[in-house]
């Protein structure tokens, strides 16, 4: 009996690598969304550290400490917006990710379905072999 050979090989092969590089894409978009969120800490610790000022001061200095307080809170919304933007990407990746991977997976369960048949395949021409090799010594034994 010949060797089983998937039809469909270098399809799943292929299919295959598809799921790693949308996994890979999932895992990178992953990464950075926590980089961003990270980024968000980062700027409410800035901003959280920032007070307003307080008490008699020059014009100037008062100007330059609520600039910095508004650039501080300008900062945290563009972070909170960056995060957002990447956890958008994430679950765009993570639905291409699940599509590669039902892909794949049905090609392997095809795969399974036709190595099962192959041996029943195998089996049943085994035991014809065998069922051949016994009616044949009988045959022989019969006329001696």
């Amino acid at each position: 009996m010949k060797r089983f050979r998937f039809r469909l090989d270098q399809v799943l092969h292929v299919r295959r690598v598809q799921e790693d590089l949308a996994r890979f894409s999932l895992l990178s978009a992953n990464r950075d969304a926590q980089l961003a969120a990270a980024r968000v800490d980062e700027r409410l610790a800035e901003y959280a550290d920032r007070r307003m000022p307080t008490g008699p001061q020059p014009y100037a200095d008062f100007e330059r400490a609520v600039f910095l307080l508004d650039s501080a809170a300008g900062a945290v919304g563009v972070a909170r917006a960056t995060q957002r933007e990447k956890l958008e990407i994430v679950d765009v990746r993570r639905v291409e990710w699940t599509d590669a991977r039902r892909r794949v997976a049905a090609l392997e369960r095809l795969e399974a379905r036709r190595r099962a048949e192959h041996a029943v395949e195998v089996q049943r021409a085994e035991d014809q072999l065998v069922d051949d090799l016994v009616v044949g010594r009988h045959a022989r034994g019969v006329r001696a």
